[in-house]
């Protein structure tokens, strides 16, 4: 009696091991079958910074090699291009305007802007925040180039209004400022900085309006201007889906894994997704609403310590990432 028990249970273990199998290979066949749409190398080169256009039309390269490049993704050609000996400093950030017809960079204190209908510079000057030792750490355009908003390294932000000519200077952070966008009535700022704060304040004033925290340094932010839904996460598995107004959070994501550090985050479907890209391959896609991992795959590595830099969604659903190789990869979710 007791024997056939035991024959009864070893079988059983046996017949559990291939299902436990099945079912690992199946998991893993699902996220290793997304495949991109469409794969293209922009530059043979790694990427100190790249951007994508609002629309996903156009991407802006700045290579290893100091080289400046825009690109219209449509027809794969180069539009502009600058080499390291027009300027006077290396640069290190990028940020275009929504309109596609201002571009900034920024090197440790040198700022550039150049006209991209004419491909002539616009505007250069030196930014400087409350220390004197200060360098740039993040920078914005609005959707037409006419306000820039720089972050510096002492956590200072300059806010500078074209049309007016006038250039404001505040302290909101007490570290390095890591993101910077404007609202589209350009009326608010959102920043976040390595001090684990993220604010919201009057771009006239500077008076913060809502702030929120998290106990490490920021790594993502991304803020859905229709919905007021934003995104925080820091470098220790600290995020929350606010709602912006209220600052009250209304979800957060599930995952099981420790440290899992998001580089990269878009709100996307009115905040009812969202996408976030590690500091490796990995992009995953979640129920902003559920918090649950839909699903991951991992884009295209030509180097190692590939990562996405920038991640758009096209006007036909589809999302494009921009990856420190210079690859472009279109994905359908």
């Amino acid at each position: 009696m007791l024997a056939n028990t035991g024959s009864r249970l070893l079988r059983m273990r046996f017949m559990l091991i291939p299902l436990v199998l099945a079912m690992l290979i199946g998991c893993h066949q699902i996220v290793d079958s997304k495949k991109p749409d469409e794969i293209h190398r922009l530059v043979e080169e790694s990427l100190v910074d790249g951007v994508l256009s609002a629309d996903a039309s156009i991407a802006v390269t700045l290579g290893r090699s100091r080289t400046l490049s825009v690109w219209d993704i449509a027809t794969q050609t180069l539009l502009h291009q600058w080499i390291g000996d027009d300027f006077e400093q290396a640069n290190y950030h990028l940020a275009l305007s929504e309109n596609k017809q201002h571009l900034i960079t920024a090197g440790k204190n040198n700022i550039t802007i150049f006209n991209l209908v004419t491909g002539k510079l616009d505007l250069r000057w030196t930014a400087q925040g409350f220390n004197p030792d200060a360098s740039v750490t993040s920078l914005f355009l609005s959707q037409t180039g006419g306000t820039i908003i720089v972050g510096m390294s002492d956590g200072s932000i300059t806010v500078i209004k074209r049309s007016s000519m006038t250039m404001s200077l505040f302290k909101q952070h007490s570290a390095a400022v890591n993101h910077v966008e404007l609202s589209d009535v350009e009326q608010q700022v959102l920043s976040s900085g390595l001090d684990g704060q993220v604010q919201v304040w009057a771009s006239h004033s500077g008076e913060v309006i809502n702030s929120f925290s998290r106990p490490q340094r920021i790594t993502s932010v991304s803020f859905d201007e229709a919905t007021g839904r934003l995104f925080i996460a820091d470098a220790l598995d600290n995020n929350a889906i606010f709602d912006s107004k209220t600052t009250l959070s209304v979800g957060k994501l599930d995952y099981l894994e420790r440290y899992r550090y998001f580089r990269v985050a878009l709100l996307i479907n009115n905040a009812n997704n969202l996408i976030t890209a590690t500091t490796k391959q990995t992009v995953i896609y979640w129920d902003a609403v559920s918090g649950k991992e839909l699903f991951n795959w991992n884009i295209t590595a030509f180097s190692a310590g590939t990562t996405v830099l920038s991640m758009k969604i096209q006007p036909n659903g589809k999302l494009l990432t921009l990856s420190s190789d210079g690859a472009l990869e279109s994905w359908v979710l």
